[in-house]
C-alpha cells in the first residue's frame, strides 16, 4: 500500500526544485512516494527530450537529481547525476540534508539545465 506522505527532506527539496526547474518548461509527469517508513521517492518532470527525476533513498538518506533523454513518452538513455554531470566525474554520495545541500542541488540542476540548451 502506498503511504501518501513524502519524506520532510524530500519533500523540501522538491518543493524548492519544481519552480526552478517548471520555469524552464519542465511540467510533472510521475510522483512516487515511498511504500514504507525509510523507502524512496521520486518526482520526476519532462521538456522535450530531455527528463528530470529528483530522488530520494531512503536507506542511504540522499537526495539527487538525474537526467535522461526521452522520444516521445519513453527514456531511451540511462539516468545521469546531474551534479556527475555537471562536475565531469563521478562524486561520492552527498549524504547532507542541509537547506544548504539543497541549494547545491538546485545550483547544478539549473547548471546542467543551462549547458543542455548551449
Amino acid at each position: 500500500m502506498t503511504n501518501e506522505r513524502l519524506p520532510e527532506h524530500f519533500a523540501r527539496a522538491e518543493h524548492r526544485l519544481r519552480p526552478l526547474i517548471m520555469d524552464r518548461g519542465f511540467r510533472p509527469v510521475a510522483m512516487e512516494y515511498p511504500d514504507k517508513a525509510g523507502g524512496n521517492a521520486a518526482a520526476e518532470y519532462a521538456c522535450g527530450p530531455l527528463r528530470l527525476r529528483l530522488i530520494w533513498e531512503g536507506e542511504a538518506r540522499a537526495l539527487w537529481v538525474e537526467s535522461a533523454r526521452q522520444v516521445g513518452a519513453e527514456v531511451v538513455t540511462r539516468w545521469t547525476d546531474v551534479e556527475w554531470a555537471v562536475a565531469g566525474e563521478r562524486q561520492p554520495l552527498d549524504q547532507d540534508l542541509s537547506d544548504a545541500r539543497v541549494e547545491r542541488l538546485a545550483a547544478a540542476t539549473l547548471t546542467y539545465l543551462d549547458r543542455q540548451t548551449a
